[in-house]
């Protein structure tokens, strides 16, 4: 039995003093530590630690307690169709779920095996288990651990959401009478494939609380089931082993120990302190003591105070930093730090450095929201360590501390007080140049800074002649930035080479817009050039963002869900995570319009990580977008769009779901819906949509006198319109009305799996079509069209044919 699995064993176990809930055949720590030379014996039957109800190990090698689904008849929520079997760690027994193309319960525990459980008639328990995500290379990605399990029909699950990367979210679901809902998304975290987890989904009254590695991780609120029922584990198409099942009372806690910090801490000698918040509770949910110690504390030393502990870096090295509970210790938690010599102010002068940096060496009108470039005689090397560090040149004190990996970006505050946080590189090499961002507001209007580089930042670099050997202020590279522009402009102009514009960024622009009366309204004039950002919007409505031109003002940065999960529109306070992985954010934001530019999402899928990277997530209620003559491209999710919005001639293109959402009305119009090929599996086609509609009369999306394409390369009849959710919250509405469409469309039309909602389309309501051509303009046979999809007539399409009638319920007719 192997260290990991003892800790994991000890810490899922101890509750109340605790060490092990099953006694046949699992061993304590301390056990382990005894026999560590001689075998795990399984015993014969399986006994539980006083004060558990039920637990569960598979060391007699059977799973004769456990019922095999299907059985008693077909789940209407899915049918299984893997197999299940019990497999061998060394001497460790565990149930395994290979899965087909499976989706439902496969395993629910016997009415005998709970019949101690059941008598009790409480419905107030915790359901615990090890839970080993396995890879089996399909697209979809839930496995739950269930409680309250009636039937295959209703039951709750604390899922993770693992799809075929390391990020996962935690995610409850229910099924209540035969309708599977998502009912909550929490945020995400690491989760990899072949390596075990401890899930434990806690309910008490209509409170639900799921924890993973006795870190909470979410609770939600529902009353639909109220009866005990039984555990089990349902899956949609992801294979996993799980192993050392607990059933207990609800009132009985894990011992908790979390970090608010847990990442590695990488630093220097002389560097910011980390502050961590610990939080650390005993089963009785009373406040634990805990311990933290330094592998080496020459490298890195400690300070505790309460339940904070401040680390600090005192010498060059590598340390591992180690938080034990109080009442359990077993249970710890661990970052490393990794600690860089101290920076050092080099005193190497390079000739001629105003012609090899930007903003020049002397400028007095850089830009305070510009970029920093030093060109090389040769393309440069990052090595990974070191910094670019910003000083005052007033005081030599410093402003920015910018490193070549693992930085951030916190954008705000918005009008309303809200942040936008991301991971993001600020630090890369184009050609022969280094280029730096400085983090979002550190250099002020009307202020003179040097630079200084340290010379372990660049592997065998070479400027102006000269080894490099790191900048400091001898070198000369200083600035001054230009005055503030003036208040309360209506137009601005953002130009990222030209000396005449007002910001560098459009971010820049678009935190002066913030600034300014809510409703009114400004345009920022974007020139030519490609603008490397991220961009954040909210509370600011009549933003007109123009470009020079289509093609030539391009907005792009690689980001992506793997390194910035899921979707957001700030958080209301500082954060340097969080912020989303769409390239622009926007929020409460009414009239926003694009216009003549191109918004891409440069981030390239890859086997294995989480492809969703939108190009714009535009969040709001009653608030309108405007896109006209503009490209978006990105592949997965390109455009998620809420509210209400009209695409005009343009261009929007992806490979899976990339345009989705919850639109009321969603009006793409004269616009090219190109389907780009996968670079995941060239082979594959892909899925244009998915309708996350909160309402069955909401007109969803709309595509009129559009044209469906495809990039060469993508094959014929692999491509479908639109997949659903399957979820019975939200509907599947999208209407195609006059629209070409190539022949990477396959004949069915639709993918009914999940079923989509409604499952058979209504002249308001799922999926539609009407006037569908070739794009040469030749009739398309639709009579293979899925059954669930409907063709309307012209007298049914008529909501459908102009804009006016698509946004007739809020009065909104826009104009090119």
């Amino acid at each position: 039995m192997s260290v990991m699995r003892n800790s994991i064993l000890a810490a899922t176990l101890a509750m109340g003093g605790l060490l092990a809930a099953c006694g046949g055949g699992k061993l304590t720590e301390e056990a382990a530590v005894k026999t560590a030379a001689k075998p795990a014996v399984a015993a014969p039957a399986v006994q539980c630690a006083p004060g558990i109800w039920f637990c569960e190990d598979f060391q007699n090698g059977s799973s004769a307690r456990w019922d095999i689904l299907p059985a008693g008849g077909a789940a209407t929520i899915g049918v299984a169709d893997g197999k299940i079997s019990i497999q061998k760690e060394a001497a460790n027994s565990f149930l395994q779920y290979d899965a087909g193309k499976s989706k439902g319960v496969v395993a629910s525990v016997s009415d005998a095996a709970f019949a101690s459980v059941a008598a009790k008639k409480n419905a107030d328990y915790f359901v615990e288990a090890r839970i080993k995500p396995i890879n089996n290379s399909t697209s979809n990605k839930f496995v739950c651990l269930l409680g309250r399990y009636q039937d295959v029909n209703n039951w709750y699950g604390g899922c993770l959401n693992v799809q075929n990367s390391a990020s996962a979210k935690v995610e409850f679901h229910k099924a209540n009478g035969g309708k599977w809902l998502r009912a909550r998304q929490f945020s995400a975290r690491t989760i990899l494939n072949d390596q075990w987890y401890k899930l434990r989904m806690e309910m008490k009254g209509d409170t639900l609380n799921f924890y993973i590695d006795d870190d909470l991780a979410g609770s939600f609120t529902d009353a639909t089931i109220t009866a005990p029922g039984k555990i089990g584990f349902w899956l949609d198409n992801r294979s996993f082993a799980v192993d050392d099942i607990v059933v207990g009372d609800a009132n009985v806690k894990p011992v908790l120990l979390s970090l608010d910090q847990p990442a590695d801490w990488n630093s220097e000698v002389g560097g910011a302190d980390r502050e961590i918040s610990v939080s650390a509770s005993k089963s009785d949910s009373k406040p634990d003591a805990f311990s933290v110690v330094s592998s080496d504390p020459k490298v890195v030393s400690v300070a505790q105070n309460g339940d904070k502990v401040v680390l600090h870096a005192v010498g060059a090295g590598a340390a591992t930093i180690s938080f034990t509970s109080g009442s359990n210790p077993a249970l710890k938690k661990t970052l490393k730090a990794n600690i860089e010599p101290a920076f050092v102010l080099a005193s190497t002068t390079y000739p001629k450095l105003a012609k090899k940096t930007q903003p020049a060496a002397g400028s007095k009108a850089a830009y305070a929201d510009g970029e920093l470039a030093l060109s090389f005689d040769v393309a440069p090397l990052l090595s990974g360590k070191g910094s670019l560090r910003i000083f005052s040149a007033k005081d030599d004190k410093l402003v920015d501390v910018i490193k070549p990996k693992g930085e951030s970006n916190t954008y705000g505050p918005t009008p309303d007080g809200f942040y936008r946080g991301v991971n993001m590189p600020l630090m890369r090499v184009a050609g022969k140049q280094l280029i730096v961002r400085p983090h979002v507001g550190k250099l002020a209007y009307a202020t003179t800074y040097y630079v200084a580089v340290s010379e372990n930042l660049l592997q065998d670099g070479k400027l102006a002649g000269k080894p490099f050997t790191g900048l400091g202020k001898k070198a000369g590279w200083s600035f001054t930035t230009k005055k503030a522009p003036a208040k309360a402009l209506a137009a601005l102009t953002v130009d990222d080479d030209g000396s005449k514009a007002d910001f560098r960024s459009v971010q820049g622009a678009l935190d002066y817009a913030m600034q300014l009366p809510k409703d009114a309204p400004v345009t920022i004039k974007v020139k030519n050039g490609t603008y490397e950002e991220l961009l954040f919007l909210r509370a600011k409505d009549n933003v007109t963002i123009q470009g020079e031109s289509r093609d030539g003002a391009v907005i792009q940065f690689n980001n992506f869900e793997a390194q910035n999960t899921g979707l957001s529109i700030g958080a209301n306070k500082p954060a340097t995570s969080g912020g989303g992985r769409a390239v622009f954010a926007v929020g409460n934001a009414d009239m926003l319009v694009l216009d003549r530019l191109t918004l891409k999402n440069s981030h390239l899928k890859t086997a294995g990580i989480n492809g969703q990277a939108e190009t714009i997530y535009f969040a709001g209620d009653k608030e309108r977008l405007i896109a006209k003559n503009a490209n978006f491209i990105s592949r997965q999710d390109t455009l998620q769009l809420n509210a209400y919005s009209w695409f005009y001639n343009t261009l929007v293109a992806g490979d899976v779901d990339f345009i989705w959402g919850s639109a009321k009305a969603a009006l793409f119009e004269n616009s090219e819906i190109r389907t780009i090929v996968d670079s995941t599996d060239a082979a594959k086609g892909g899925y244009i949509l998915q309708a996350r509609v909160a309402k069955a009369e909401d007109k969803g999306y709309v595509f009129l006198n559009s044209r469906i394409t495809r990039e060469d390369g993508v094959p014929d009849g692999a491509t479908v319109l639109a997949r659903s959710g399957g979820s019975p919250s939200f509907f599947d509405n999208v209407v195609f009305v006059n629209s070409k469409m190539d022949k990477h469309i396959a004949p069915e039309g639709w993918w009914t799996s999940p079923t989509p909602n409604p499952a058979k389309a209504t002249l308001n309501s799922g999926w539609r079509e009407f006037g569908s051509t070739r794009l040469d303009g030749s009739a398309l046979d639709v009579g293979a069209r899925v059954a669930a999809a409907r063709t309307l007539t012209a007298a049914e399409a008529a909501p459908y044919l102009s804009r006016e009638q698509v946004f007739s319920t809020i009065g909104w007719n826009p104009q090119p």
